[in-house]
């Protein structure tokens, strides 16, 4: 690996151009291998602290602020991602979300191109969700809502940092999910627009404070969702028909 700024960055446009000259499953192989995933991601010194106090609260041992805590691991794991040039938070009076990612360096396209992202769109949306619950499907909705109507053109990634996962989404191999589940409505939104909204839970946060890099969960998560468009997904169940029937009101006309 390079040893100066100014050979990391000569590494990263030759990289670049190599890899638009590939497809997707290439240009994975080429950036996991031989150490280039270090190309994507410089660990911040606080991040591995953070998250082992974030273990310590989840196991009763430290009191903190729980969505606090939350935030900050947020915040390091994508401080840590090279090219991550802004970070800031995003409020409006419609929705609230709490991180706005985004750069425009060699590194970060190198990133993007990795995440099986446009170039164009360099921005990513992040929320974070310290609850007991699993991410209900409206809350899992309203971030693909985000995505699409406030970042249109400028974000293809949404992603939730998460102490639970989404409601529906499978813990081993399922065929067959519910329209009323956030897995449905992924699954669903990734196939009308070509983004991605993805959960890191507590299980993915385990892995990386055991090492796994950053970037390749993300990009394990983001292909998970390409290949379940081959999932069946159920247009009969009970939640279905009741979100559809008419009332009464309006039954009569009929």
């Amino acid at each position: 690996m390079a040893s100066t700024k100014t050979e990391t960055m000569e590494l990263m446009q030759k990289a670049l151009a190599s890899l638009d000259e590939h497809d997707e499953p290439t240009r994975r192989e080429i950036l996991e291998s031989d150490g280039w995933i270090e190309i994507l991601q410089d660990p911040a010194p606080e991040l591995q602290g953070r998250l082992r106090d974030y273990f310590e609260w989840y196991d009763g041992k430290r009191e903190e602020n729980p969505g606090e805590l939350l935030e900050e691991v947020a915040y390091l794991l994508f401080k840590s991602l090279r090219g991550a040039e802004n970070i800031r938070s995003y409020r409006s009076f419609a929705a609230q979300h709490d991180l706005v990612v985004d750069g425009s360096s060699v590194a970060w396209q190198i990133l993007m191109t990795y995440l099986h992202l446009p170039k164009s769109g360099r921005s990513i949306i992040v929320e974070c969700k310290n609850e007991k619950t699993t991410i209900s499907d409206q809350q899992f909705s309203r971030l693909c809502g985000i995505l699409q109507n406030k970042f249109e053109t400028t974000a293809h990634l949404g992603v939730f940092i998460s102490r639970k996962t989404a409601a529906g989404f499978p813990e081993g191999k399922r065929k067959k999910i519910s329209l009323s589940e956030a897995r449905a409505t992924q699954v669903i939104f990734h196939a009308k627009t070509q983004k991605f909204v993805i959960v890191v839970a507590h299980k993915d946060l385990e892995k990386i404070f055991m090492g796994l890099p950053f970037p390749k969960i993300l990009e394990a998560k983001i292909s998970e969702v390409e290949a379940a468009y081959g999932t069946e997904i159920s247009f009969d169940d009970d939640s279905w028909e009741q979100e559809t029937k008419l009332p009464s009101h309006l039954e009569k006309y009929n």
